[in-house]
């Protein structure tokens, strides 16, 4: 045997990258590395937590707390977010963030007790859904070139900065899986795999909910029109100007509905459809019908079970049932009782 090398050659070749002076991210990053986490908490409690109600679901403004990357690393404790939002008065605001920290616990508590939802859809009946999956839309959803502009502006702002706005998320996860018919697993890789605040359990739940296929998921039929939730989310246009810089010209809400303007009205707001933005990659108004027409055909597997026969209970005093007449699981929750040892969902 021959004796180990006392050292190695340094190849010549080498890639390499100079040490920067100080550390640094790029400027889409929306967590810079000097902030301290109890100042961000109590910044959102004493500024933002009151109208967090009214404005968290706009993309445009900056109506969340951006607390989930420092929950899910360990950085905030889940029992000071839940103090500090019981600390905070009995508003509105203060009561919706309380409910996003205790939904984020209860996904935890949802893979401990049923793992194989991190394979599979946690509703048996929703296992064989006929997915089209096709890779050349998958790819354009994920590099934000869909031709919907509230869709492209979500996924660009990940792509940037590793995090999107909780709404946004649930329009790119809708237009996945109910208009392209890819499979949610697909879209749930690829959040885990770009997002800092990515959460097994918070991000299996949130895809699984929009899949139809979670425990208290949204009903098969509900299919988000990305034009009129960007137009209801963004009602100015703001968000989608920011991240996609190709349609910035376009003034006010027309910005959501870039096909619609006249070759004149390309050519002022400084682009053309097909060249600098692409045209949608599919008409929403027949992809809702043909989602409709696929989830159908597992409809009546739900309706067969007994209306509100009991299928799981958790510790946590939370109920799992089918309800026939609404063909999806449903929850039933007690009061929780350990409300300083929930967490935030993000």
């Amino acid at each position: 045997m021959r004796p180990a090398p006392t050292a190695l050659p340094d190849p010549a070749t080498w890639p390499g990258e100079a040490i920067p002076d100080a550390p640094a991210l790029p400027p889409g990053v929306p967590f810079p590395p000097s902030e301290a986490r109890p100042r961000r908490l109590q910044r959102f409690v004493d500024e933002a937590i009151a109208a967090y109600d009214a404005t968290r679901d706009r993309v445009d403004l900056d109506g969340t707390s951006r607390l989930s990357p420092y929950l899910r690393l360990g950085m905030l404790a889940p029992r000071a977010a839940v103090v500090a939002a019981l600390s905070a008065g009995r508003d509105a605001g203060a009561a919706r963030w309380l409910n996003e920290l205790i939904w984020r616990d209860f996904y935890i508590h949802i893979l401990e007790h049923f793992p194989h939802v991190a394979r599979q859809s946690f509703q048996p009946a929703r296992r064989d859904v006929a997915w089209r999956n096709d890779p050349a839309e998958f790819a354009a959803w994920r590099d934000g070139r869909t031709g919907y502009p509230i869709v492209d502006a979500a996924m660009r702002q990940m792509l940037a900065g590793g995090w999107m706005h909780n709404r946004a998320r649930m329009i790119v996860a809708s237009f996945l899986v109910k208009d392209l018919l890819i499979d949610w697993r697909w879209g749930e890789q690829w959040f885990m795999r770009c997002l800092v605040d990515g959460d097994p359990a918070a991000n299996n739940g949130g895809w699984q909910w929009t899949a139809g296929t979670g425990t208290d998921a949204a009903p098969y039929f509900r299919i988000f029109n990305p034009v009129t939730q960007g137009r209801k989310f963004d009602p100015d246009g703001d968000y989608v100007r920011r991240w996609l810089p190709q349609v910035a010209g376009v003034p006010g809400p027309a910005v959501h509905e870039p096909w619609r303007l006249s070759a004149a009205a390309q050519q002022a707001a400084g682009f053309v459809l097909g060249r600098d933005y692409p045209h949608p990659i599919v008409d929403h108004a027949a992809a809702r019908e043909r989602a409709l027409a696929v989830y159908g055909r597992t409809v009546a597997q739900v309706l067969s079970v007994v209306a509100h026969e009991p299928l799981w209970a958790l510790p946590c005093g939370v109920r799992i049932l089918r309800c026939a007449s609404l063909a999806r699981p449903h929850l039933r929750m007690r009061t929780p009782r350990f409300l300083t040892t929930e967490s935030s969902r993000g």
